[in-house]
Parts: C-alpha cells; sequence; structure tokens
C-alpha cells in the first residue's frame, strides 16, 4: 500500500484536534438573543443552523423554528439552511430576533450535502458541482434517471438503450470501449439515492439504473465530478450523483398523468406519478409516500409492451433536539424494462441506416414461451423475449443526524435490500451469410445434407442450401426467397440470446462523525458493504436465425443428413441449441466485502480561505467461484423429449468446473483541495486526488473461467488535478474548470470463439488513458422573461498505453496482441455542449434544448470516428390554476439520427460484433461497404403532462 505523501506531523496534530473534546469561546458574552425562524410562506424551519459569525458557538431551531443563543451586543449571526439563501444580521442590541429565509433560486448560492464533508455553499466549496432543482426537472422528458445528468458539464451519458443499462463517465474516466448492453456503464461513478450507492456491486447484470427510477418523489439532484468523490461513500473517482428524494419536511403534494407518443409518433406510453407528504398532526413527524406507474409501448415497438411497471416510497421523519433527525424509509421496486438492438447501417464515413429500414423498426425477437432444461433434464425454465428484463428491490434503511453539544455532529445512514434479476433478451441481431460454416456450427447443424428455411407462420419455404463435405465444408444456396437479400446477399440474421435468473443481498453502513474545533471541521467515517450476488444460471439461452426485415420471426429448420433422416433443428419458436447456445452457460455465488474509513479536514484559516485534505483507507475482498457449465456429455439421448432427430434440445449445458477467486486488495485515495473566495461573488479553487479503484465484479465473472489461467487482480489507479473559477452575479452565475485525468491499470480482455463456435476470453492486458479537457456553465438570466443556462466540455483523450487482443478466424492459434499506443481514446468525444434557453411568462414558459455530442473514435484503432450530431428538444408548460398545470414535451424535434454504439460488421466473424477493437483498418479497407451494425439515440417522442397540487 502506498504511502501518504501528506506530512505524517499535520496528520498527528490533525487527529489530536479531533480527539480534544470541548473548548469554550474568547468572546464576552453579553445577552440571550431568543425568535423564530420561517420560510418565504411562513412555513416553520426546524433544524436551522445558527452560528454566532468568526465563532464556533452555534445552535439550531427545534420543532417549532424557535431558537436561543448568547451573544455581544457587536457581533452577528449567521443563519443557514439547506435549499435556502444564507442570511447574516448584526445584534445591534436586539434581544428578539424572527428571521424569513429566502429560498435559494441559483445553483451556486445553494448549500450542497453531496461530495462535501461539511454543509457549505457551492461558491465555497473546492469541488465542481452541479445541481438541479425539482422545478426544471419537472421541465424534462428524459429517457432515463441517468439522461438528466446530460445537463451537467464534463458528464456523457449514453441514454440510447433506454430507461435502463445506461453509460455515464465524466471527464475522460471512462474505459467501457462500447461494451454491450450498458456493462459498466457506472462503474468509475456512483449513482447514489439519499446518500448511499443503489448497489455496491456492479456488473454486466448489476447494472444500478436497473434498480433506481426518476419518479415524483425526486427533490433534487447533485452531481459531482472528481474532487472528493474519491474519498467519500464507495469510492467513484469519476463522481458521484446524488438522487435526493422528497422527505415531508418541505410537503409537496401532487398527482401527474403524462401521455405520449413514441417511436415518431407511433407507440403509446401512460405513466402516473404521485407524491404526498407532510407532517403528522402536532407532532413532530413528517411523512412522504410516493411514486409511479408506467406501461410504455417503447421507442421500438416488437410487438409488446418494452417498459412496464412502477415503485412506491416512503419515509416517515422525526426532527430532533438542536436540529438533528431521525428517518426510517423504504422502497419497492417492481419494473421490467426492454433494451432495444441495433440496427443495420453502411458508410463508415457517416453512418446511415440501410434502405428499407428507420430508426423505429425493431429487431428483437418476438414474444414466445419456449420450454427449455435448465442444467438436465428435470429442471426446466422458460424463454420469453416478452418477459424484458425484470429488475426487483426491497429496501429498508435508517438516518440518523445528532448535533450534539460543543460542535459534534453524529450522522449513520444504514440500508438493507434484497434486489432480483431475472433477463430474457435479445442481445445480438447480425448478419450472417448461409454459405458460412460458421453459421451451420453457431446453430448445431454442420454436417453434409440438405437444409430447408421456412416460415412459421405462413410454413412457405423461403430458402434451401445443399451441403458438401466431400472436400471440405462447402454450402451452396439452391433456392433464395427470403427478404432482404439487397442489404447482404444470401443471408439471415442471426441471433444470440442471454437468461440470467440472479439474486443480491446487501447491507450498506456509513457513518461520520464531525467535530467543528476552530478553523477546523473535522470529518472522520467508515463505509462499509456486504454484498452477497448468487446467479442461479446465466449464459445464451439460445441461438435463431431470421430474415433481415422489421418484426422478424425465426425461422423453421429442418436439416436432411445424406441418408434421408429429417431432422429439426430448431424448436416451436425457431429456437436452436437451447440452454448454452454452444457458446457459454453459469452459475455463481460470490461475496464482496468492503471496508473502509476516511478522514478529512476542513480548514479555515481566514474568511476567504478553505482546505480540504482527506484520506481514504479501504480493504475489498471478493471471494466466490463460478460453476462453467459444458456441453452434455448424453447429446445422443435425446434431450428432453427423447427423440435424437430433434437436435435442439439435445446439447444444452450440465454444470462443470467450479473456477474459484479469493482476492483481497488494500487501497489508499486522497483529495486535497484549496478554495480562495475572491469576494462575494467570484471564487478559484485547485484540487489535486489520487485513488486506488478495485475491479468489479465483471472482472471476475469473465476472467475466472479457466481454472489454469488466473489473471492477476489489478486496483486500478486515476489521477486527477482541476483548477476551477466560479462567479456568482445577480444576472450571470456559472464556473470554468480546466481538468486532467490519468486512468491507468485498465483491464482489457477479449471475447473470442474457437473452431467449435465455443466462446473463451484472452488473457488480460493492462492499459493507460490520458485525457486534458475544460468545462464550462453559465446561467445568465437576460431580461426579467428570459434566461439561457449552457454547458460545455472540450477534451482531448489519448490511450497513452493500449495493447490489444486481435482475434482470428481460427480460434487461439492465430490471435495476437496489437499495440496501438498513442491513438484516441476510444468514446471520449472532443466536444460536448448543452444550451437551454427558456422565455417565462406570467403563466407558463417555453424552453428548447440544443444538446451537441461531439465525433468519437469508434475502436482503439481509429479506423473510423462515430460523427457528432445536434438533437432539439422541446418543452412548454401552461399553469391553468394554482393547482393545475400543462406540460408537453417533444424529444428530438428533428428525429436526427444520431449514432451513440455500434457493432463491428460480422462479415468476417460472428463474435466481431462483441468486439469493435477486432475491426482494423485492413478490414475495412477489404470490405469498405460492409453492412454494421449502429444504436442511434431515440426517435422523436411527443408527451403532454397533467399536474395538480393538492
Amino acid at each position: 500500500m502506498k504511502k501518504p505523501i501528506l506530512c505524517q506531523q499535520y496528520w498527528r496534530q490533525t487527529l489530536f484536534l479531533f480527539f480534544l473534546i470541548g473548548g469554550t469561546s474568547m468572546s464576552v458574552l453579553g445577552q440571550t438573543i431568543t425568535g423564530k425562524v420561517t420560510s418565504g410562506k411562513g412555513e416553520l424551519l426546524p433544524g436551522v443552523n445558527i452560528v454566532v459569525k468568526g465563532t464556533t458557538r452555534g445552535t439550531t431551531t427545534d420543532k417549532e423554528g424557535a431558537y436561543a443563543i448568547e451573544t455581544a451586543q457587536n457581533q452577528s449571526l449567521v443563519f443557514s439552511f439547506i435549499g435556502y439563501q444564507t442570511q447574516e444580521v448584526l445584534i445591534n442590541g436586539q434581544k428578539a430576533l424572527n428571521i424569513v429565509l429566502k429560498e435559494a433560486s441559483e445553483s451556486l448560492e445553494e448549500v450542497v450535502v453531496t461530495g462535501v464533508f461539511d454543509k457549505r455553499t457551492a461558491l465555497e466549496s473546492s469541488i465542481a458541482i452541479s445541481k438541479l432543482d425539482n422545478q426544471t426537472i419537472a421541465k424534462l422528458a428524459p429517457n432515463s434517471a441517468a439522461d438528466l445528468l446530460s445537463f451537467t458539464p464534463g458528464v456523457f451519458v449514453n441514454s440510447a438503450l433506454g430507461e435502463i443499462n445506461n453509460t455515464v463517465y465524466t471527464r475522460g474516466v471512462n474505459a467501457n470501449q462500447f461494451t454491450p448492453s450498458g456493462v459498466n456503464g457506472y462503474y468509475y461513478v456512483s449513482l447514489m439515492e439519499d446518500g448511499l450507492p443503489v448497489s455496491n456491486l456492479t456488473s454486466g447484470t448489476v447494472v444500478v439504473d436497473r434498480f433506481y427510477r426518476a419518479d415524483a418523489t425526486l427533490a433534487n439532484l447533485e452531481s459531482v465530478r472528481g474532487g472528493s468523490a474519491a474519498i467519500a461513500s464507495n469510492n467513484a473517482p469519476g463522481g458521484i450523483f446524488n438522487y435526493i428524494s422528497n422527505t415531508g419536511l418541505k410537503p409537496v403534494n401532487e398527482v401527474a398523468y403524462k401521455v405520449g407518443l413514441e417511436g415518431d409518433g407511433v407507440n403509446l406510453y401512460n405513466r402516473l406519478d404521485a407524491n404526498f407528504g407532510g407532517k403528522l398532526g402536532a407532532s413532530n413527524w413528517y411523512y412522504n409516500v410516493g411514486g409511479f406507474y408506467r406501461h410504455s409501448e417503447g421507442q421500438r415497438n416488437p410487438g409488446y409492451a418494452q417498459n412496464k411497471g412502477g415503485q412506491l416510497k416512503a419515509n416517515v421523519v422525526k426532527t430532533l433536539a438542536n436540529g438533528g433527525l431521525l428517518k426510517i424509509y423504504a422502497k419497492i421496486l417492481d419494473d421490467r424494462n426492454g433494451v432495444p438492438q441495433n440496427l443495420p447501417a453502411q458508410n463508415y464515413d457517416n453512418p446511415q441506416i440501410v434502405p428499407g429500414f428507420s430508426n423505429t423498426f425493431s429487431y428483437m425477437l418476438p414474444a414466445g414461451a419456449s420450454v427449455q432444461p435448465l442444467w438436465n433434464t428435470n429442471d426446466t425454465y422458460t424463454f420469453d423475449p416478452a418477459k424484458l428484463i425484470h429488475s426487483q428491490d426491497k429496501m429498508l434503511g435508517t438516518e440518523l443526524n445528532l448535533h450534539l453539544n460543543n460542535g459534534w455532529t453524529i450522522a449513520n445512514n444504514i440500508r438493507g435490500s434484497l434486489k432480483g434479476i431475472e433477463q430474457d433478451l435479445t442481445i445480438m441481431s447480425t448478419p450472417t451469410s448461409l454459405t458460412s460454416v460458421l453459421t451451420y456450427a453457431l446453430m448445431g447443424m454442420a454436417g453434409p445434407g440438405q437444409f430447408s428455411f421456412k416460415d412459421r407462420t405462413t410454413g412457405q419455404e423461403l430458402a434451401t442450401v445443399a451441403a458438401d463435405f466431400s472436400r471440405g465444408p462447402s454450402f451452396t444456396v439452391t433456392k433464395n426467397n427470403l427478404p432482404g437479400q439487397d442489404i447482404v446477399p444470401n443471408a439471415v440474421l442471426f441471433n444470440f440470446t442471454n437468461y440470467i435468473k440472479a439474486h443480491l443481498s446487501e447491507v450498506i453502513d456509513q457513518i461520520t462523525v464531525n467535530k467543528k474545533w476552530g478553523k477546523h471541521s473535522l470529518t472522520a467515517g467508515s463505509y462499509l458493504a456486504f454484498t452477497n450476488f448468487i446467479t442461479d444460471v446465466a449464459g445464451t439461452a439460445n441461438t435463431s436465425l431470421r430474415p433481415i426485415q422489421n418484426l422478424a420471426s425465426p425461422l423453421d429448420i429442418t436439416w436432411t443428413n445424406p441418408a434421408g433422416v429429417a431432422q429439426k433443428v430448431t424448436n416451436a419458436q425457431g429456437y436452436a441449441r437451447l440452454s448454452g447456445g454452444g457458446l457459454a452457460f453459469r452459475s455463481a455465488d460470490v461475496k464482496q466485502n468492503q471496508i473502509a474509513f476516511f478522514l478529512n479536514d476542513g480548514f479555515q484559516p481566514t474568511e476567504k480561505i478553505n482546505i480540504d485534505l482527506g484520506i481514504r483507507i479501504e480493504h475489498i475482498g471478493v471471494k466466490g467461484g463460478n460453476q462453467v457449465g459444458v456441453p452434455t456429455p448424453t447429446a445422443t439421448t435425446g434431450g428432453l423429449d427423447g427423440n435424437v432427430n430433434t437436435l435442439y434440445d439435445n446439447s444444452y449445458y450440465v454444470k462443470g468446473t467450479n473456477v474459484t477467486f479469493n482476492s483481497k486488495l488494500n487501497l489508499f485515495s486522497f483529495s486535497g483541495g484549496l478554495n480562495y473566495l475572491l469576494n462575494k461573488g467570484n471564487s478559484m479553487y485547485v484540487r489535486v486526488s489520487n485513488s486506488e479503484k478495485a475491479p468489479d465484479y465483471g472482472f471476475y465473472n469473465d476472467n475466472f473461467t479457466n481454472p489454469s489461467a488466473s489473471p492477476e487482480v489489478k486496483a486500478q489507479a486515476i489521477t486527477q488535478v482541476e483548477v476551477g473559477y466560479k462567479f456568482k452575479g445577480r444576472k450571470v452565475s456559472g464556473a470554468i474548470i480546466p481538468f486532467y485525468s490519468n486512468l491507468g491499470n485498465i483491464p482489457v480482455s477479449t471475447i473470442a470463439q474457437e473452431t467449435d463456435g465455443t466462446a473463451y476470453y484472452t488473457p488480460v492486458v493492462y492499459n493507460t488513458i490520458r485525457t486534458l479537457g475544460v468545462e464550462a456553465e453559465a446561467t445568465v438570466s437576460l431580461t426579467k422573461h428570459f434566461s439561457l443556462n449552457a454547458n460545455l466540455t472540450y477534451q482531448d483523450g489519448k490511450a497513452t498505453t493500449w495493447q490489444n487482443w486481435l482475434v482470428g478466424a481460427n480460434g487461439k492459434a492465430d490471435d495476437v496482441v496489437a499495440n496501438f499506443n498513442g491513438n484516441r481514446a476510444v468514446n471520449i468525444p472532443k466536444l460536448m455542449a448543452n444550451i437551454t434557453p427558456t422565455l417565462s411568462f406570467a403563466k407558463g414558459y417555453v424552453m428548447l434544448n440544443y444538446k451537441y455530442m461531439g465525433a468519437r473514435p469508434a475502436n482503439i484503432a481509429n479506423v473510423f470516428d462515430l460523427p457528432g450530431f445536434g438533437q432539439l428538444n422541446l418543452s412548454a408548460g401552461y399553469n391553468v390554476s394554482k393547482k393545475l398545470s400543462l406540460t408537453a414535451n417533444i424529444n428530438n424535434l428533428t428525429n436526427v439520427l444520431g449514432v451513440m454504439n455500434w457493432m463491428a460488421t460480422s462479415q468476417f466473424a460472428l463474435v466481431d460484433g462483441f468486439n469493435h477493437n477486432s475491426f482494423t483498418a485492413e478490414r475495412r479497407q477489404t470490405a469498405p461497404n460492409s453492412v454494421f451494425q449502429i444504436l442511434p439515440v431515440q426517435p422523436r417522442a411527443y408527451f403532454l403532462t397533467l399536474k395538480y397540487k393538492l
């Protein structure tokens, strides 16, 4: 473990101060001031912080908003409360002082609680933080909870897949490399719900946004990039995004109904949101309860709903003496979501969907239940694409905040959750040739004879192929009435599917103790997370072939061997190679324990200077095993039905070797910042952070599958430097922040195929990415009715050290390691921008949002760039009365085809669809007009929301 670079003598002094209890003020006390604090609406405000300026002496208002404090006649009192403007008042001989606090209207005035160890305004903090309040959120129609983060500078968000499986990163701290279906989409950042991570474990199965939905219970969203995010909570060097819920202390009572047409005005969307909160009788108890239910056909409708389900959240809060509180909270989420497939495209310089297709078409498999063997012929499961990704979360937690005497505060937030995942998913649809032996090998029908491909609905024979193995495998198309042959001749769509059933139990506990002592604010804390993740089954559910067309159904395939025996390759739903697909099927049981301790000193030597110094020491243990499936050795017994001529169920997977792992990593991170308040409206800061980040569970799942080849487990090393200027005026506020990020020890392995079609992962290689850039954001009130919010990020990402496996067509024999040092880093755009002008009037507003996503390298070889594009979103609202309002939204107003992800052409090997980096300049030159796959942004959608405030 690395040694701290900070002076040991300093930390000894800091610890001494921290544990030194007591102390008296040297000020001369002259009188006791009493009074009440209320909001501009006349609401009593419990828990308001009141400090005698220039001292450590303070108090908080009680449950009735009342306070009493001793002061001298010439002193001033400073009143501060979350969500309200800080107010400073000179005593001037007064004995009674009632204060009315105004709500904060600009983000840089508001007190922030995320990524800092004591409550401060953004202007006083040496971090980059942005905030969205509920009024701004209400004007938007985001594709997902993560989509809200696109309004934060420096944050890359890919929400093209819909409500879940998004990808989020900041400042080039990214190594997702276009991984399929949102895998590792939140590895470097933390998506938090009320101060704790939604889940402490991340992988391709546990994508955290599957367990969080933004609804009417959301009060505001705080986003921290870099900085102290490496020290706080679960160590998220890329940033912390804290979705803060209503508690009932500020009552919100409303019901909203949202109706829409997605898929360019075709697919129906219905959603109901509600939130109710307030005081429980005359006591100091408060409550909040709310949630949503939604039924949506989706952006690309495959013939069944793409989003259906909802959640219920509730909490009760008791305000305690001196501004403390006790909160008990719970959530039940039960939701199903689809993930649309990539669409066929051509032209690497300017990718366009092939003629005959559109961005509203669907490649997802049709509904239909297929009963399949589960490890043996006695146990089965049902695969049905219409079941979607089913996410469940039952969560219960308690938060306690105590404000004690002598400047001590203690906070404990503990939460337990039970999560469930069942996934029936189309994960790959890509053209493949009927003359390629690999097509037949992957379908479990490689051999001589005649093949017949029929429409399962009409029974019409669409194609026939003759196979001759006398001089090596040779396939000749003898009949072809298949659609889509002008796109790829003699081709069909090859489909992998994925079935997962897993459950996760987790307890997360964060404790912080803070002591205000003189000019120091000392915080010590611990973060504990204990997770057990059990995967009952995960792998390829089946394979199929379909025509190249919209809403295509799997073909019925019969193989007649040279002896004249007809063999059914596919079952009644058109699926072959059930439960394994000849590729992978496994189970797993893993326990991950994370124990961390952190210490931070917020030192204010003068009124203008704030210094933050923090360290984090943590231990992460990951122990478990992957039980890797193997094809059944009893294929000749005929599978589930006992018929050897029904090939589809003869080669299911059975449990094989259990590959175990037991990794223990000890990590050290530090972060230091200095903020200088130039004047009341301007400040500058600098922050340097160095952190170590353990691999996520996906690393163990992918790379511990061979008992004879276990990779070395290394922590990733992240170094970040930022220098910021923040400003706040009456009409203009904002920030400019240059930054540097260096991400090292990035583990990279590549999925590949053996000559028999089975999958394997290449050995792990470790790499480095460096990013330089600048963020800028501003809010401008041009007139009383016209305002402008804008943010921009310019960055340059470089793979300073990068090796990658190039996999060939002959299994491991022709795999080679290629060197791409110095190439532009994958998926890091040079320019991102978000510009939002708003025109408000007496009863409403009109808002136009423009998002720009710059060009990004498509792979590490920099063979081509995904082009930049701009997207327009329109929002308008009208207050029919004080209680009733209407909001209209049009997302992707011009229906732009913005490419967010892609899959390489499968012309050379089907597995290339999972590995962008095997697509080289030589392969592009060999087939410059080849068909590849793109995932565009969601097509145009229309929404209308009716909200009633109770």
